[in-house]
């Protein structure tokens, strides 16, 4: 442990004045900064360090110094428990970072609540995301937030124990790091971890229904063969599938957003950030079955006392290993929307449209529904195997064309051998 060293040093024409310094070694650095505390040289007592009570602010002044020897020990003392090494500049940012707040997650509550409102959606995000690093590491301070801890809580926590997919992982990794850089700009952290740790970019297998899979969906709902909890989950399955909304907008969808050919609405993910109406086109499959939601009412939500989503997506796995519907697929409500789009662009093969559909503000998330053009393209480009027919017809001809046949007998005399 360094020795810290409190000594005076004098200001001004006549030395009578100056302030209490601290002087110390970190890594064979010399460490020396004012405390700011202003005293008579006839009030500095050098043996014990303190301010003699012959100045009047003595008492306060006396605690300060030992708050900020109390502070500087406790630097040394967690860089060194922590085994790392300490250098000058190291340590003076360590000591003048606020301190308001014992840990890591201490910070991101208050950020949280500072930040004020934010869409539901990202709301439940960063909830999530957070839970698990606290999960992982309770006592989380921000000096132990470096490139080697994200590493662990990476592979560790995300894929291994909380069995999380990587697009999954790196999305709670991606809300991680906004609230890591909100602490640097507010001076609780100096580097940012992240600058080393890469979030990638990975795109996330999604469930989705295939034209047979939704004909059997649909053959069983118009069969009543379903309890009611049930039959209200399909429903609103079903409507997700011909309108292509997230399950939290179908919820908020209202019967008066509907006219004969179109639903207008607005994305509750994006509402604050940007309050852009989407137009769904109606197709009759759609109008269909907001006949059969809503009955004869005329105006009010579109959907009244469903099951919780958690619920819903129990009831759709169930529905989905019916004997006499048979789909293998890990089905839940965001499998609706999915289909829709699967769906859509299969037959359209128009990205851009499909987009306007779906809402989407940047035609990136439109793209995840591009391997249905993969898998068309592979077969459209099959249309030019028809070209083979000529090299068949003209290996024919050739093959034809070299073909022996026996000699005439021929009215020349044969000569004789020599």
């Amino acid at each position: 442990m360094s020795k810290i060293n409190l000594y005076y040093r004098s200001e001004g024409k006549d030395k009578t004045e100056g302030y209490i310094w601290v002087k110390f070694y970190v890594s064979s650095e010399k460490v020396n900064f004012s405390t700011k505390i202003k005293c008579y040289l006839t009030d500095w007592d050098a043996v014990k360090c303190r301010v003699r009570f012959s100045d009047k602010e003595a008492k306060d002044k006396n605690l300060i110094i030992k708050n900020i020897e109390a502070r500087i020990n406790d630097v040394l003392v967690k860089y060194r428990l922590k085994n790392r090494k300490l250098t000058k500049d190291g340590f003076m940012k360590a000591y003048h970072r606020p301190d308001d707040f014992d840990t890591f997650h201490d910070f991101c509550e208050h950020y949280k609540r500072e930040i004020g409102y934010l869409e539901a959606g990202t709301t439940a995000n960063h909830k999530k995301a957070l839970d698990k690093l606290r999960d992982y590491e309770p006592d989380l301070t921000f000096d132990d937030l470096d490139y080697d801890f994200l590493l662990r809580f990476f592979n560790a926590h995300l894929l291994k124990t909380c069995d999380n997919m990587h697009s999954t992982a790196y999305k709670d990794m991606a809300t991680i790091k906004k609230f890591v850089r909100a602490a640097i700009r507010k001076g609780y952290m100096d580097k940012n971890p992240f600058d080393d740790f890469k979030i990638k970019r990975v795109q996330g297998n999604f469930e989705f229904l295939t034209e047979d899979e939704l004909n059997k969906m649909l053959r069983l709902y118009y069969s009543g063969k379903l309890e009611p909890e049930q039959h209200k989950t399909l429903q609103l399955f079903l409507y997700m599938c011909f309108s292509s909304q997230h399950i939290t907008d179908s919820l908020k969808t209202r019967i008066e957003d509907f006219t004969p050919e179109t639903l207008v609405y607005m994305r509750v993910k994006t509402y604050n950030r940007k309050p852009e109406k989407v137009v769904v086109s109606v197709s009759k499959m759609l109008q269909s079955l907001v006949t059969d939601i809503v009955g004869y009412r005329k105006t009010g939500p579109l959907f009244m006392d469903m099951p919780a989503e958690q619920t819903m997506n129990k009831y759709l796995k169930a529905i989905a290993k019916r004997d006499d519907v048979g789909i293998n697929k890990n089905l839940s409500t965001k499998a609706g929307r999915h289909t829709f789009a699967t769906f859509y662009l299969s037959k359209t093969k128009d990205l851009n449209s499909l987009q306007k559909e779906l809402g989407h503000s940047d035609i990136r998330e439109t793209l995840k529904y591009a391997h249905v053009l993969d898998s068309d393209q592979k077969e459209n480009i099959k249309t030019f195997d028809a070209f083979l027919k000529m090299k068949e017809e003209v290996n024919l001809l050739a093959n034809l064309s070299t073909e022996t046949y026996p000699e005439e007998p021929s009215l020349l005399p044969v000569p004789k051998e020599q």
